[in-house]
């Protein structure tokens, strides 16, 4: 039964420009540069050509770009919207961002031990492709196999008969024949278990996070940004920046006035980057101090030496009083008080070029080709969780029950028996040196250890943080912008950031999701809840991806909306008290609940706009972010009347 409210949920604003949604919500059209005629000069400047009016001919143009989606004519098209809505219908149209970097922008990665190595590093237009469509294979069979593969197989030869003529596996025949060319593998699951580097932003330390999805944002206005100390990232004026003031857009960070080749900035601003060590940082360090941590404690927080410390709280002078000192017998460094000491040998930039030169590629006596096998791919990502899985087994041989040596990460489902479970962390156990030779003598004992040991899948888990971190602990300190300019129109991509910490290290700096929403951290929220209209209070009919939603009796619609505010009330109630007594505006908010209005701005091009409205405006969306969706295309009707008419006619589909 469809949704009938009793009163309209859209109706006129105090302006033009703005609707009122609901009881307290709006969508407010704050700025756009979108015309019909900007899509039909976007599409003829190909030929040179520029048209001051539209006639009937240009609107057969967009309507071919419609049906045969040209898409790249609208992205030069956009619109700023100011949006005031409750928190729930916030979180469905975050989906939806518009901040977004260039494909040769670096995304920082670590290992396991806390290092981010230029090897590691991977581009935006890398990780879009290895996670939409795969990553070379090391098991690709040459063009000229597979081709002789294809014509024995199509002359009647067995797989047998084909692996023995060209010397070839089986296995690798047989994936041939039935899957054909083998030149990429799935490589989402890698970009998934990649160390992504991002700030804690409490305390200002780096840490991981992991990457969920790599979007691409399509083609774009881009400009280029350059700190001081060199470092430059090219972005979309409305990706988020974190500055030292807290997060900004890239035309609010600068003040950019303007837009294109003629926009200029009007205010400096100071971007945090990666990062500097947290030991040699005097605030990291007196903060440590203040903690009440001894020298030890400290390094083994910072991830350094004992005297790398001392040097540190020395230089800012920092250093332990006579009285705060606790030495125990042997706790003296040997050298305290002597006079130092230095290597003679001088290592010059040219020298270390050479051996780098001499070390590196194909001169490197690991090189393999440039290409892992899946089977290595595999016993890499066994080797970095294997500390994972001897500490929660208290490092001991689960199987002889020694304790400590050479222990090693043994998959209980062998790889051969389930692929699947390859690299799943629940599948690895504990063994010894000698007890790993004995299971692996053959493929029976191999599966009587599996017999064996079945109850144990699933026991490791997997840890976001080891008791000892190796590594150094990195802290990100501010650079002043020194220029920005405008570059043109270039393919944009954007990363979904799992964890407590949406940001990501890109070419050195700290980077953010494109939205920038009302912040409860930082001023009182106002009572503004959601109360459902009778008629939009609704129950759920049916089973899972197969359900409707049907229109309650009055009696529970009119219980419901008295239930909702009435909780509403009392929560708002104690998030004052708590603010009252002195608890911090960041900390209170956790008691209110996702019927509280938030807002924010949005800002994205037409071809984007449309992407949004066929899955918003749709009638298998959640009917409150419908009618949201509905005010927006009101405005993208009236600013573009003839792409939105063949928007309509072609299926409401993004071209």
């Amino acid at each position: 039964m469809p949704i009938e409210p009793t009163e309209p949920p859209i109706s006129a604003g105090p302006n033009p420009d703005e609707l009122k949604v609901f009881d307290h919500g709006f969508v407010r059209l704050d700025d756009s540069m979108a015309t019909d005629l900007s899509v039909i000069n976007s599409a003829r400047v190909s030929f040179a050509v520029r048209k001051e009016e539209m006639d009937d001919k240009d609107a057969g143009l967009i309507k071919f770009l419609m049906r045969d989606r040209h898409g790249s004519p609208f992205e030069h098209n956009s619109f700023r919207f100011h949006i005031r809505t409750p928190i729930f219908v916030a979180r469905e149209w975050f989906r939806h961002r518009i901040g977004c970097l260039t494909g040769d922008t670096v995304v920082k990665f670590e290992d396991n031990t806390g290092c981010a190595s230029a090897p590691l590093s991977k581009t935006m237009e890398e990780l879009y492709r290895m996670w939409h469509f795969g990553e070379m294979n090391g098991h690709r069979l040459s063009e000229d196999d597979e081709h002789r593969i294809e014509a024995l197989g199509s002359d009647g030869h067995s797989i047998r008969s084909i692996a023995g003529e060209l010397r070839i596996g089986r296995r690798a025949v047989t994936r041939c024949l039935s899957e054909g060319s083998t030149q990429l593998r799935d490589a989402r699951w890698r970009v998934r278990k990649m160390r992504l580097r991002v700030l804690n932003e409490e305390t200002n330390e780096f840490t991981t996070g992991t990457i969920s999805d790599v979007v691409d944002k399509g083609y774009q206005p881009i400009y280029s940004l350059e700190l001081e100390d060199g470092k430059s990232i090219k972005a979309t004026e409305n990706h988020r920046l974190l500055t030292d003031e807290g997060w900004k857009t890239l035309r609010e960070a600068v003040g950019l006035v303007g837009s294109g080749f003629d926009a200029r900035a009007t205010r400096s601003c100071r971007l945090l980057t990666n990062g500097t060590k947290a030991y040699s940082d005097r605030s990291w360090l007196e903060a440590r101090r203040n903690e009440g941590l001894s020298v030890q404690e400290i390094a083994d927080r910072a991830g350094c030496s004992y005297h790398t410390i001392r040097k540190w709280l020395a230089r800012h002078d920092l250093r332990f009083k006579p009285e705060e000192r606790n030495f125990r017998p042997g706790d003296r460094p040997w050298n305290d008080g002597r006079k130092g000491y230095k290597v003679k040998r001088t290592w010059t930039p040219e020298w270390k070029d050479a051996i780098k030169k001499a070390r590196s590629g194909p001169n490197s006596n690991f090189w393999r080709g440039g290409v892992s096998s899946e089977r290595a791919n595999i016993a890499r990502w066994t080797t970095e969780h294997a500390a994972e899985v001897h500490f929660q087994f208290d490092y001991t041989c689960q199987s002889c029950g020694s304790r400590g040596g050479l222990l090693h990460a043994h998959h209980i489902i062998p790889v051969w028996a389930d692929i699947s479970l390859a690299r799943d962390i629940g599948n690895l156990i504990s063994v010894c040196d000698a007890c790993h030779k004995q299971i692996h003598r053959t493929q029976a004992s191999e599966v009587a250890f599996a017999e064996r040991f079945e109850e144990f899948v699933g026991k490791a888990q997997e840890l976001k943080d080891l008791p000892v971190r190796k590594g150094y602990r990195l802290m990100a300190h501010p650079v002043a912008v020194a220029s920005i300019r405008y570059l043109g129109i270039e393919q944009t991509y954007d990363l979904c950031v799992e964890g407590p910490w949406h940001n990501f290290v890109a070419n050195g700096m700290v980077v953010h999701n494109s939205f920038n929403e009302e912040s409860a951290r930082y001023h009182k929220l106002a009572d503004d809840f959601y109360v459902p209209d009778p008629a939009a209070v609704r129950g759920q009919v049916g089973k899972p991806g197969a359900y409707t939603f049907e229109s309650v009796d009055d009696e529970l619609a009119q219980e419901t909306r008295e239930r909702l505010q009435r909780i509403y009330a009392d929560l708002y109630t104690e998030y004052n008290t708590m603010m009252e007594q002195g608890v911090a505006k960041e900390l209170a908010r956790a008691v209110l609940p996702f019927g509280i209005y938030t807002q924010f701005y949005w800002t994205l091009n037409a071809r984007s706009l449309m992407n949004f409205l066929s899955l918003r405006n749709s009638e298998f969306a959640q009917y409150e972010i419908r009618v949201y969706a509905e005010a927006v295309e009101r405005f993208f009707a009236e600013k573009m009347p003839v792409t939105h008419a063949c928007f309509v006619e072609f299926g409401r589909r993004s071209p």
